[in-house]
């Protein structure tokens, strides 16, 4: 971790103007952080995947910062490049569930967050990948995947934080259960029957999860498979999200590691979704970037972020 002078600085700005805050926030940034002396790149992004990593690794001699403005799919598409730059990100929390962000405790008002660009903290955080693809937060597959197709742009507009928990109890009825092989580091192989597979870089995840023995700067990752035979067994893993004791519940195999490969026993190619976005099908490789990007954060987060 090191120090951030409060200086002017070249800000290359990416926001996603049709993210659910997104609307006017590209003028009301740029015309923030021109007000605090900092030149400013504009780059409006219309919800695409493609064209940030790129743009940022065009620019990277001009600039020495990248605020992205978004939620968690826009982050996504900016790790490649903060990667293979490491210029260091200021995240504005535009989307509807900003996971990242939360975990971070950037600030949800946008002029506060803008601020960060003069004094945040840097924070290096790890980073996971699926066949190659990176992501902050978690990459999942079953039924996470079927409630990410049902929290459409609309939904989202609409509910909110409650989009989670309506859409889960929509997909709750089409749920079926998969039956797995993860493959470890070591070799290790185990076959699992799970209606959600989930391998999280955060400690924290799905709005509601919190692992108090994860960790954002460890370099591992924690696979979790979730099995669920019926409403008492899902009463019980409710019980045990509330209680901060998840990764103990007898409904959840918890694993840490640095790589896990999962597998269909029955050759099914399921799809994986990282922060809300589909990136590959099963079989997928997971692995870690240990410290891959750096974040700015709010100096006062730093000792509670783990």
């Amino acid at each position: 971790m090191g120090t951030w002078q409060k200086m002017g600085k070249r800000v290359l700005l990416a926001v996603n103007t049709r993210a659910r805050r997104g609307r006017g926030a590209l003028g009301h940034v740029a015309a923030a952080l021109r007000s605090r002396g900092h030149e400013v790149i504009e780059l409006p992004l219309d919800g695409g995947r493609v064209g940030l990593s790129e743009a940022i690794v065009a620019r990277r001699s001009d600039v020495d910062v990248v605020a992205v403005g978004g939620g968690d799919g826009t982050l996504l598409t900016a790790i490649d490049g903060l990667i293979e730059t490491k210029l260091p990100l200021a995240v504005l929390p535009l989307g509807t569930f900003n996971e990242l962000a939360r975990t971070l405790g950037i600030p949800a008002g946008l002029d506060d967050a803008a601020a960060l660009v003069d004094g945040g903290v840097p924070f290096a955080v790890d980073v996971g990948s699926a066949n190659g693809v990176h992501y902050f937060n978690e990459a999942s597959v079953g039924l996470s995947t079927r409630v990410t197709r049902l929290q459409t742009d609309d939904v989202k507009r609409r509910l909110g934080m409650l989009a989670i928990p309506i859409t889960t109890l929509r997909a709750l009825r089409w749920a079926r259960p998969m039956h797995l092989e993860i493959e470890s580091e070591d070799g290790a192989k185990r076959r699992v029957r799970a209606v959600q597979l989930t391998v999280a870089n955060s400690y924290r995840f799905g709005g509601v999860v919190d692992n108090p023995e994860g960790s954002l700067e460890d370099g591992r990752l924690w696979l979790y498979s979730i099995d669920s035979q019926g409403f008492w067994h899902t009463v019980r893993l409710l019980v045990a999200v509330a209680l901060h004791r998840f990764a103990h519940a007898p409904e959840v195999v918890a694993v840490k590691g640095r790589r896990f490969t999962v597998r269909s026993v029955h050759g099914h190619h399921y799809r994986v979704d990282a922060d809300s976005e589909e990136i590959t099908r099963l079989p997928a490789e997971f692995r870690i970037v240990n410290r891959g990007v750096t974040v700015l954060v709010p100096p006062d987060r730093v000792p509670a972020i783990r």
